[in-house]
């Protein structure tokens, strides 16, 4: 992946979904007890294909329809945890790849600039 093109961008919005991903499943659990509350979730990764062209990933907070429980919402504890865990590992594999980026960056320049260009 170079430092050029839509990527680093792809990159960067894909964190911010995330993000937000674990703010909405943090409001789910703090709502796990409200009678009636409905889960929700972050979905970004069908726009995935039109973000690696234009550079920009649209994360969209929309509902999350499940069966409802004893108290009458639809959040389920263990179903969000593993969904918390789920973007924990799918954000170190982003920072890696941040990271991958930003040292074949250094080594460029640093080649460019042994080279005299």
């Amino acid at each position: 992946m170079s430092a050029s093109g839509p990527f680093p961008g792809v990159l960067q919005s894909a964190l911010q979904g995330l993000s937000m991903r674990e703010q909405v499943i943090a409001q789910n659990v703090a709502n796990i007890a409200t009678p009636g509350y409905q889960a929700q979730d972050v979905q970004f990764a069908a726009t995935l294909q039109q973000a690696m062209q234009t550079g920009n990933v649209d994360a969209q907070v929309v509902s999350d329809p499940g069966a409802m429980n004893q108290n009458g919402n639809g959040v389920d504890l263990e179903q969000q945890l593993g969904l918390m865990n789920q973007v924990a590992l799918i954000q170190q594999g982003v920072m890696n790849q941040v990271d991958a980026d930003e040292q074949a960056t250094k080594t460029i320049l640093n080649d460019l600039g042994g080279a005299g260009v």
